[in-house]
C-alpha cells in the first residue's frame, strides 16, 4: 500500500511507452489514433490520481515527489518525441523541452540535496513570481491542462478532426511557451545552489 502512488506512476509511464510504440508502428490507423486519444486521457487521469492517493493516505515523501516529476518528464518526452518523429510538430520543440528539462531537473537535484523541493512547503523558489510560475497549484494545473489537451487532441486531429490542426498547433506552441516561462525562474533562482 505504501508504494501504491509510485506503482501508479510506473504504470502510466509504461502505458505511455506502449501508446507511442503502437502509434509509431502504424500512425495512419484511425482506430489506433482514436484509442491513443482516450488512453492519453487515462494516463493524465492516473497522473492526478497518484498525487491524490499519496496525499489522502499520507504517503507523501521527497522521493515520491521526485519520482512523480521524473515520470511526468518521461511521459512528456515520449509524447513530444513521438510527435516530432511523426513530423506532426517541428523538431525544435523537442529540443526546447529536452534542454529545459535537463537544466531545470539538474538544478532541482542540487536543491533537493539541500532539502528544498520543487513544490510545497520546502519549495526551492523564494520569489513570489518564481513560486507562482513554477510551484503554485494554479500554474501547475493550467500548464498540466494545456499539455493534456495538446497531447490527447494531437491524436484526434490526425484521425478525425484535421480541420482543427491550427488550434492544436496553437496548444503545442502555448505549451512550449509555458514550458520555457516556467523554467526560467528555476534557472535564475537555482544559481544560489552553485555558490
Amino acid at each position: 500500500m505504501k508504494q501504491l502512488p509510485n506503482f501508479i506512476s510506473i504504470f502510466r509511464t509504461l502505458l505511455t511507452v506502449a501508446i507511442a510504440l503502437v502509434v509509431l508502428d502504424d500512425p495512419h490507423n484511425l482506430t489506433i489514433l482514436r484509442w491513443a486519444f482516450f488512453l492519453t486521457w487515462f494516463v493524465i487521469l492516473l497522473d492526478g490520481l497518484d498525487g491524490i492517493i499519496a496525499r489522502r493516505l499520507n504517503l507523501t515523501s521527497d522521493f515520491g515527489a521526485f519520482f512523480d516529476i521524473a515520470c511526468d518528464r518521461i511521459t512528456e518526452f515520449i509524447y513530444i518525441s513521438l510527435f516530432a518523429a511523426l513530423r506532426w510538430i517541428p523538431f525544435w520543440i523537442l529540443i526546447v523541452f529536452l534542454i529545459r528539462g535537463i537544466l531545470v531537473d539538474g538544478i532541482r537535484g542540487f536543491a533537493l540535496k539541500e532539502g528544498r523541493t520543487p513544490f510545497g512547503k520546502k519549495s526551492m523558489m523564494e520569489s513570489k513570481l518564481g513560486y507562482f510560475l513554477t510551484s503554485s497549484r494554479f500554474m501547475r494545473f493550467f500548464y498540466g491542462g494545456i499539455k493534456a489537451f495538446a497531447f490527447a487532441f494531437m491524436f484526434l486531429v490526425h484521425s478525425d478532426l484535421p480541420q482543427y490542426l491550427n488550434l492544436e498547433m496553437f496548444l503545442i506552441y502555448l505549451m512550449t511557451f509555458l514550458c520555457v516561462i516556467r523554467g526560467v525562474p528555476v534557472l535564475i533562482e537555482g544559481r544560489r545552489f552553485f555558490k
